[in-house]
């Protein structure tokens, strides 16, 4: 079996990802001890806006989430230009971009700037580096050298340092302690040299096969289940789509009766903290969905915490990404189409002729 044959991966991994999905918790721990300079010294915000896309929003998401229901002070993924008209003096934004020239998260500061908004940055460097350092602003240098989705961590962990130095702790130590330690696991249970038996990312690339990805999570998942797709389309270069539980139950699950419904598989991302509800739901999900869709698998979170749980399904996810790659022959690094897209909006606007 391919997946199997470490050499038959090398040959189509051109750039060598799977080291740098292997390295995962090795960056997730030096990420850990990252800070920003100057320090974040504010009073504790009444809003906490981040601000980023594409890879470096993925991280945000995942914050977002594990406060939703633990936190007071609400966070807010901004994902465009500019910023909400809630962010005020009194809110934090932290700007998330790796590449540091994300055209969409330099506006925001700018703007964050204008308004006298306190703002954070986290990059590699670029504009929004350049930016920071001219205005004094606190800012979380990483190191350089990644596709943007390939540095989740980088991105995750500053990011909970910065919101604990605001006074706005979304993961407790133990917490973070405990997803370190599951992805250590994870790496060594989903990597090449494990065999396809006992490893749950090649087995559900291969259930995948060539249909359709669509992936539901739940409230706690849902975020999990995009960040699966956007992998899945940037890595395996493969449609892919995303929804939620309770909400798919009120409009998408018709699709599923359909004569197109055996081009598509389901995965259901699951976790043990799930509402007793929830998980009814996707028990009816899976029996409705059985007879008519391509396949259905589930995909359950492992740790105790909320933080560990949602981590741990995300770099499964990127896991699955990478052995669906493989299987269509497919080098997962490279993003040409995305690429030509950042090049032509850095490129001068030409004037338009006259029609």
């Amino acid at each position: 079996m391919m997946l199997d044959d470490v050499q038959a991966l090398v040959r189509v991994d051109q750039h060598d990802t799977r080291r740098v999905l292997a390295e995962f918790p090795l960056q997730c721990r030096r990420a850990r001890e990252l800070r920003a300079a100057p320090a974040i010294v504010i009073a504790r915000p009444r809003l906490v806006v981040m601000v980023g896309m594409g890879g470096s929003a993925a991280g945000a998401d995942l914050l977002a989430t594990c406060a939703a229901e633990t936190l007071e002070v609400p966070l807010l993924v901004h994902r465009g230009y500019g910023l909400p008209a809630a962010a005020s003096r009194e809110a934090l934004v932290i700007a998330s971009s790796y590449s540091g020239d994300t055209a969409e998260v330099v506006s925001a500061v700018e703007v964050a700037l204008a308004r006298r908004v306190p703002v954070a940055a986290i990059t590699s460097g670029g504009a929004l580096g350049a930016l920071a350092a001219r205005h004094g602003l606190p800012c979380v240098t990483l190191p350089a050298g990644l596709m943007p989705r390939m540095a989740l961590g980088l991105l995750v962990f500053p990011a909970l340092s910065a919101l604990a130095a605001a006074g706005v702790s979304v993961a407790a130590e133990a917490d973070v302690d405990e997803a370190l330690e599951v992805v250590r696991a994870q790496a060594a249970d989903l990597g090449p040299d494990t065999p396809t038996d006992k490893n749950e990312a090649k087995r559900l690339a291969l259930a995948i096969g060539q249909r359709l990805p669509v992936v539901y999570g739940g409230p706690l998942t849902g975020t999990v289940a995009y960040r699966w797709k956007t992998d899945l389309e940037e890595n395996a270069k493969l449609l892919a789509v995303a929804g939620a539980l309770p909400e798919m139950n009120h409009n998408e699950i018709e699709v599923w009766g359909g004569a197109r419904a055996r081009e598509m598989h389901a995965v259901l991302l699951r976790e043990d903290g799930e509402l007793a509800e929830i998980g009814r739901r996707f028990a009816l999900v899976r029996d409705l969905l059985g007879p008519t869709a391509g396949g259905v698998s589930e995909a359950w979170a492992r740790g105790g915490s909320r933080f560990a749980r949602l981590l741990s399904l995300v770099y499964l996810g990127q896991w699955v990404s990478y052995y669906a790659a493989m299987l269509r022959d497919t080098d997962p690094w490279p993003v040409p189409i995305l690429t030509e897209v950042k090049r032509r909006l850095s490129a001068p606007e030409q004037p338009r002729s006259s029609p």
